[in-house]
């Protein structure tokens, strides 16, 4: 069953209550209300679940007390104090090489796989109109949490209004409706598979794994998207990993544990 599929009743996800009122608190509540999740009055009420919390006005996901290997920090996504995103995308990066940059030009792009947002808010602070579909809920919640509250930073406001999150599964039953044009590039950045040693994996992205799982259907999720307009179609891939399907890449650019695969239409 795809994820999009999922009753988020049936994953392993509780609240915590907001002890104070706020936009976060607020859309806390509401997604509490409509998603039919169990409040707790503390982290670690419910110990082999997973806990959404208020951090500093902002939604995390506390992981598991019965999971100790992914720490106690909540999982948070926060575009103004993360340094990885303080840096724009620059034309030489081979994200944007990838995407199709040339002189001014930035192509609308449709990321299907936009999981905590770090390549859709990329290519959006350097100048592209991003889709950004994420169809794991809980997931969408946090990201949808962080663009809202980027959109109220003056800093970050004109970032944020370029991207327009869309929630759900395009393979699924009731996919959401996508606009897409002949100069659109499709992205795809499907889970890789968890490092052996666990210990090279960041706590957050662990948190982020054992939430979501891999992405067993990316190869479908490809073929779905070879079938829509676009000029170009990427897949990020770690450097020494098969390609998504048997189809040979047009062009790929690498850029240290990371290679972007590159179809043209």
């Amino acid at each position: 069953m795809a994820i999009g599929q999922l009753a988020v009743a049936s994953l392993p996800v509780v609240a915590c209550r907001p002890e104070v009122d706020g936009a976060a608190a607020g859309r806390l509540q509401a997604f509490v209300a409509t998603r039919g999740l169990d409040w707790v009055e503390a982290p670690g009420d419910s110990p082999a679940r997973f806990t959404l919390a208020i951090d500093q006005g902002r939604i995390g996901l506390i992981p598991p007390r019965d999971h100790p290997d992914l720490g106690s920090h909540p999982l948070v996504i926060d575009f103004a104090a993360d340094p990885r995103f303080a840096r724009p995308l620059a034309r030489k990066d081979a994200l944007a090489r990838a995407t199709g940059w040339k002189g001014g030009y930035r192509p609308p792009v449709v990321d299907l796989t936009t999981g905590l947002g770090r390549d859709a808010w990329a290519l959006a602070s350097g100048g592209c109109e991003v889709t950004a579909v994420e169809r794991h809920p809980v997931v969408w919640l946090l990201l949808t949490d962080a663009i809202e509250r980027a959109a109220e930073d003056p800093a970050l406001a004109a970032i944020a209004a370029r991207i327009e999150p869309v929630f759900g599964d395009v393979l699924g039953a009731e996919p959401p409706a996508l606009h897409a044009s002949e100069e659109t590039v499709w992205y795809l950045d499907p889970m890789f598979p968890e490092r052996k040693k666990s210990a090279l994996v960041k706590k957050p992205m662990r948190i982020f794994h054992q939430l979501v799982g891999e992405d067993p259907d990316a190869a479908a999720l490809f073929a779905w998207a070879r079938t829509q307009p676009g000029a170009r179609w990427v897949v990020k891939r770690p450097p020494g990993a098969p390609t998504i399907d048997a189809t040979t890449p047009d062009i790929d650019y690498r850029s240290g544990r990371l290679r972007f695969d590159v179809y043209l239409g």
